[in-house]
């Protein structure tokens, strides 16, 4: 076989795979927005050192992310040094990553989805300290069935 032949072969059997990767992708991300995690989420699934051997070493954090993109929740990637917080315009959707990329990061998606779940229990408190706070400087009940029958009266419905 010709180096041509073998890299048409090559292409051919990489580019199958590349569609049922992305469409496995596609339905990672489906399955956890199902979710609805309410926050943007990080996992941190790697570091390597950027200049090995300096002084100063500089450690590169790769990540997998649930970001909202142009209004839209998606499994994201971003890599970026230890030394800087993560910038939201730095994420890019994991189905536009590098197939390389696509293949290191698959093999985290177990642990990320369960640190998404993980980051919403840890909300379920945080809201319920905003009712608490609101409804206190509102002078309003913080039970939601108080609520929920406050609201109903004010639309003039029975309870």
């Amino acid at each position: 076989m010709t180096l041509e032949q073998r890299a048409q072969k090559v292409r051919k059997e990489l580019f199958s795979r590349y569609d049922q990767l992305n469409s496995l992708w596609e339905k990672a991300e489906e399955q956890l927005c199902k979710n609805h995690i309410p926050r943007a989420v990080l996992y941190q699934f790697n570091s390597y050192d950027m200049n090995p051997g300096e002084r100063d070493v500089t450690q590169m954090l790769q990540c997998l992310g649930l970001q909202k993109i142009k209004g839209k929740w998606r499994i994201s990637y971003v890599e970026f040094p230890d030394w800087c917080e993560c910038q939201l315009e730095w994420w890019t959707p994991i189905i536009d990553c590098s197939a390389e990329i696509r293949v290191q990061a698959a093999k985290h998606v177990s642990a990320f989805r369960k640190h998404a779940v993980e980051s919403a229990e840890t909300f379920v408190p945080e809201v319920d300290d905003a009712i608490q706070q609101l409804s206190s400087a509102l002078g309003q009940p913080d039970n939601l069935a108080e609520l929920l029958a406050e609201r109903a009266k004010l639309n003039g419905k029975p309870q």
